[in-house]
C-alpha cells in the first residue's frame, strides 16, 4: 500500500516514520517548503519513550502535483487547514486513492466530501501522543489506540484493511463502523486536555494533578457528555471521564498541540474541538459555559503573543 501524509507536524512525521521503518511506501504532501527541505536533508528524527533516537528518511513535497499516486491519503494538518488540503488533493485525484481523516475536531469529513465521493473516506481518532520539538524532530510520547471507520455503509473490510497495514507498522488501529461514538468521546476527551494544558503551561500527565485543572476538566466531560447524549450519541459520564484520565496518564509526557501551538504563536484548534461542543449545544438548548470560557482563555493567550512578540 503506497501512504501519502498530509502535514508534516508532530503526527504526520509520527505516522510516516513508522510506516517506512516497517518499509512501507510513504512520502508526505506539505506547503511549508522549510519543513519539506529539513525532511528531505536531513530526515525526520523521533525521540521515543525508550530513550532512543531514531532518524528516519522520507521523501516530501511542497507541490502537490509533484507528489506520487498513492493508494492512500492520510490527513493530519490542523484542522483549520482541511478546506485548503482537500482543494489541493482534488487537483490530483486519479479517482482512485481512499482518504482517511486523522483529525482533531468535527467536521473534517464535511470537508472532503465536497470533493471526493463518500465511499473513498474514511475518518478516526489516534490516542498517539507526540509533539514537535522543531520542525522534523518529535517527542513520541505515548502509543495509544487509533480506530477507523468508513463514512460510508458495506466499505468496513476497506477500513480493516487500512487498520491492518497500520497495525504491521507498529501503529495499534483497529476498525469500526460506530463512527460518531468515537469520534465524539475523542472530542471531549481533546476538550478537557488540550485548552487546559495550553491555559496552565502543564504536560497531559501534570494535568490531573493541579485541582483547578481537574475542576474545569470534570466540567467539560459533563457539558460535553450532555451535549452527546441530547443528539444521540450513547456516552456515559463516567467512562469518558476514565478515558480522559487514561489519556493523561499514557500521553504524561506530551504537550498538548494546542500548548505547542501557543508557545509559538500558532493559531489553535480550539474553535474545531471546544467550538464544535459549543455550537451543538447552542442548537440543543444546553448551555457549555466551561467550554465557552476555555475559548475565550485560549483566543487570549493567542492575541497575547501576537501582540507581545
Amino acid at each position: 500500500m503506497k501512504i501519502l501524509i498530509v502535514g508534516a507536524g508532530a503526527m504526520g512525521c509520527f505516522f510516516a516514520s513508522m510506516i517506512k521503518r516497517a518499509n512501507g511506501e510513504v512520502t508526505i504532501y506539505d506547503i511549508n517548503q522549510d519543513k519539506v527541505d529539513i525532511i528531505n536533508n536531513s530526515g525526520i528524527t523521533i525521540h521515543e519513550k525508550n530513550g532512543e533516537t531514531v532518524v528516519v528518511h522520507v521523501s516530501a513535497f511542497a507541490n502537490v502535483e509533484e507528489v506520487p499516486e498513492v493508494d492512500l491519503i492520510i490527513l493530519l494538518v490542523k484542522s483549520y487547514k482541511t478546506e485548503r488540503a482537500a482543494r489541493d488533493l482534488a487537483l490530483v485525484d486519479n479517482g482512485l486513492f481512499k482518504v482517511l481523516t486523522l483529525q482533531n475536531g468535527l467536521g473534517n469529513t464535511d470537508e472532503l466530501v465536497k470533493h471526493f465521493d463518500e465511499k473513498r473516506i474514511y475518518s478516526g481518532i489516534t490516542y498517539q501522543g507526540a509533539y514537535q520539538i522543531a520542525y522534523a524532530e518529535i517527542n513520541h510520547t505515548g502509543n495509544g489506540l487509533t480506530t477507523i471507520a468508513p463514512l460510508a455503509d458495506n466499505m468496513l473490510q476497506t477500513a480493516m484493511d487500512q487498520a491492518r497495514f497500520l497495525s504491521n507498522c507498529n501503529i495499534p488501529t483497529g476498525a469500526t463502523t460506530d463512527l460518531d461514538s468515537i469520534s465524539w468521546k475523542k472530542l471531549i476527551v481533546n476538550s478537557a486536555i488540550n485548552p487546559l494544558s495550553a491555559i496552565h503551561g502543564l504536560k497531559n500527565g501534570e494535568l490531573p494533578k493541579n485541582s483547578e485543572a481537574v475542576r474545569d476538566m470534570v466540567a467539560l466531560v459533563v457539558e460535553g457528555v450532555t451535549v452527546a447524549q441530547k443528539i444521540g450519541i450513547p456516552l456515559s459520564y463516567g467512562e469518558t471521564w476514565a478515558e480522559v484520565l487514561d489519556t493523561c496518564r499514557d500521553t504524561a509526557e506530551n504537550r498538548s498541540s494546542m500548548l505547542t501551538d501557543i508557545d509559538n504563536g500558532r493559531s489553535t484548534e480550539i474553535e474545531a474541538i471546544n467550538g464544535s461542543i459549543v455550537r451543538f449545544g447552542e442548537a440543543n438548548g444546553i448551555d457549555t459555559p466551561t467550554n465557552v470560557r476555555m475559548i475565550r482563555k485560549v483566543t487570549a493567550l493567542h492575541r497575547n503573543f501576537i501582540i507581545n512578540v
